[in-house]
Parts: structure tokens; C-alpha cells; sequence
């Protein structure tokens, strides 16, 4: 299997590692042993999350930089599956904050910007041409929640800093019960997941609800369940936890940890592995994304400071926590499940390595990648 492998390349103040050149490939074995592919890395700005297109050998590449709206961008890269050599395409600008998340379903592309101040954040529409390139930007969303500042704790209350704007960090596509297409997007200013209708004829976008979580939720990844329940499972990086929402009445029906019991909603220093300057400000731990296994019977998400995977059975649409994986690296931000469902491959952002973590042992048999970049997001290119 083929992956490619997101990294900083420019300094963030939440990013004390060693830093990269842009977007990388390696070659992944049945085990999920990684290794180098001998392809020089495409040098794009710090393309921190990455998106395969579903039919074409192209990828997309989410360029986070300041919230000025000008620096960040989407790029379309090309890729050989044999040799693993990107290629880039072409680069469209995306206003309206940071860009933190894109998506695709093969013809348009959403895009996810966040403001971190003063402003509100965004999800915007792009049109794919037939090479699988960006075109301009057709229509655009405007997130207006913010859960004020109520408080400095993200544990009883609304976050200071964190929630005094709107601050949208996915856009995450899924299939309407009537064969349309929507798009949830979960905000963390404003404990808000947004549920938007996509009119592909219109190029259109339409807010159809919102799922209002508790204050000091902090929602930042979701993913809809592949098992037949209506539901879907947003990760909460203020406070560790992952709700199940159904998509009907867009209301939450159950709520687990992402940690273990002795430490959820507390802060013992011996969790704090990861960057303090960051951890310091939303506590012991934050989480951030979460994916399902290829069945869709397992859960996990990933732990940044408690640096771990969380896992979780699926039953008819409701969680149960197992347990958490190490990391065995700092801060990993960004995972996927290996297509035999055997393996997981997380990117420890401040380590520069990437773990491959067996399933079948309970992640006791960890493999290790040095990157020496601050890697962040990872994504399969080949089966």
C-alpha cells in the first residue's frame, strides 16, 4: 500500500518539532511496516490534511498558514502509484481564515477555514474539473455559533479563547437517506455540528440543522456509521469525549470517554508528553481525530498528551470504550485503519515518526517510522 503523509513545513506556535519539506509517500507492507519510497517529497507551505480523490490517482492538499485568508489554499497533487512521485497540479486560495479540512466526493471538493478571532468561520465549494484539478470556489457557508467565554475551564464551562468565535474544523460528506449528499461540520467555538444539504445542480449549499452540544464541548471530527444506524460519531477536543448524534433529529443519544476512567477530567503531569505551550490550554489532553475500521465495528481516536488511540466497539449505533493505545511518540494528531483492518498507522506530530500499532495484539507489537518532520496527517493511496 502506498500512503502519503502531511507535514508543517513552515513554523506554528503549536508546533515545536522538527519541521518538513510538505507532503510525503511511503511504501506500507501487509504487516503495515512502513518504508521510505525514495520519492522526494513535494514542498508545498504546511499541508496538514490530505484527501484521496475516489477514482483518480489525485490527492488534495489542505494548506494551513495565518488567518489572513490569503496564504491558504487547496492543493491538487498527482501521483504515480508505482514510483509513489507527487506531482503538483494546480492551487486555488481559500479566504475566509485557516484552512484545517478538506473533502471530496470525486466532483466537488469542501473546504473547512477557521478564524481564531474577531470573525466567522467557513466551509467552502469548489467544482472538480475532469482531471481531477480545483476550479474556483462556487458557493461558501458561514458559521455564525460561538460559545462565548464563559470560562476558562473546557470542563465546566465554555473556553476562553478557544470559543469566542466561530471555529468550524471539518467538513465531513456523507450519503442522505434519500441518495442526496450532506455535509456535517463540526464546530468547536460554537459546540455546534452544522448539517448542510449539498444541491449539486445549484452548486449550492443549505443549512438543514445543527446538533447543539453540551458548552465546552469543543467539537472537531465526525464520522458516520457505516453499520446501518442513522447516527454519527463527533470526537471532542475540549473535552475528550465522543457523542452519538442521530442525523435525523440531529440530537445526541450517548456520550463516552476518549480516556480511561482513573484519568478522564483529570491532570496528572505524566500525561502532559506532549507540547505544554499547547496542552496547557485545554488541559491534560485534547483529542482530535476519529475514523472507523473497515467493518465498521470498531471505533478509535486519536489522544494528543495522553498519546494514544482510543477504541471503542460499535453495536447498533451505540459505543462501548475497550480501552486506549499508546502512541508510543507525542501528539498524534491524525491515524488510518489499515484496509485489512489489522493494523493502525498513527502520525505523531511531535515526535517526527509514524507507529504502525497491531490490532491483533492488542497494540502491544508497535513499529516505528522516523519522519523527523512534524507529521500530521495520513492518508492511503493505493490498496
Amino acid at each position: 500500500m502506498l500512503v502519503a503523509v502531511g507535514t508543517y513545513s513552515r513554523p506554528a506556535g503549536h508546533v515545536p518539532g522538527t519541521l518538513g519539506r510538505g507532503v510525503y509517500t511511503l511504501r506500507i507492507d501487509e504487516s503495515g511496516r512502513p518504508s521510505d519510497t525514495g520519492a522526494q517529497p513535494l514542498e508545498l507551505p504546511n499541508p496538514t490534511y490530505l484527501v484521496r480523490h475516489p477514482s483518480k490517482s489525485v490527492i488534495y492538499a489542505c494548506q494551513e498558514m495565518d488567518a489572513d485568508g490569503e496564504s491558504n489554499a487547496v492543493t491538487a497533487i498527482s501521483f504515480d502509484e508505482r514510483t509513489g512521485v507527487l506531482t503538483a497540479m494546480n492551487t486555488v486560495k481559500l479566504p475566509g481564515g485557516v484552512a484545517c479540512h478538506v473533502d471530496t466526493d470525486g466532483e466537488f471538493l469542501f473546504a473547512a477555514c477557521y478564524m481564531p478571532r474577531g470573525s466567522t468561520g467557513v466551509v467552502h465549494m469548489l467544482p472538480l474539473a475532469e482531471d481531477g484539478s480545483v476550479q474556483p470556489i462556487c458557493d461558501t457557508f458561514e458559521a455564525t455559533e460561538a460559545s462565548g467565554k464563559a470560562g476558562d475551564d473546557a470542563r465546566g464551562g465554555s473556553q476562553a479563547g478557544r470559543q469566542d468565535t466561530s471555529h468550524p474544523h471539518q467538513a465531513c460528506l456523507y450519503r442522505t437517506s434519500d441518495g442526496g449528499m450532506g455535509v456535517l461540520v463540526p464546530d468547536l467555538g460554537g459546540d455546534v455540528v452544522y448539517k448542510l444539504a449539498v444541491n449539486k445542480q445549484d452548486r449550492k449549499m443549505r443549512l438543514v440543522g445543527s446538533a447543539k452540544l453540551a458548552v465546552g464541548t469543543g467539537p472537531r471530527h465526525c464520522v458516520v456509521d457505516t453499520q446501518g444506524a442513522n447516527v454519527f460519531y463527533v470526537i471532542a477536543e475540549l473535552t475528550n469525549t465522543i457523542d452519538i448524534v442521530d442525523i435525523d433529529s440531529m440530537t445526541s443519544v450517548q456520550r463516552v470517554s476518549t480516556l480511561p476512567a482513573q484519568i478522564a477530567g483529570q491532570q496528572p503531569s505524566e500525561y502532559l508528553s506532549g507540547n505544554p505551550r499547547f496542552l496547557e490550554k485545554v488541559g491534560q489532553s485534547c483529542s482530535a481525530a476519529v475514523k472507523l475500521s473497515p467493518d465498521g465495528k470498531k471505533l478509535y481516536g486519536s489522544n494528543r498528551g495522553h498519546d494514544s488511540l482510543t477504541v471503542c466497539s460499535v453495536d447498533g449505533g451505540r459505543l462501548k470504550f475497550e480501552g486506549c493505545l499508546s502512541t508510543r511518540g507525542r501528539t498524534p494528531r491524525d491515524f488510518l485503519v489499515g484496509p485489512n483492518g489489522k493494523y493502525l498507522l498513527a502520525v505523531n506530530q511531535d515526535s517526527g515518526t509514524v507507529a504502525t500499532l497491531s490490532i491483533d495484539d492488542d497494540g502491544q507489537k508497535v513499529t516505528l517510522f522516523e519522519m523527523n518532520a512534524a507529521a500530521v496527517s495520513v492518508i492511503a493511496l493505493t490498496p
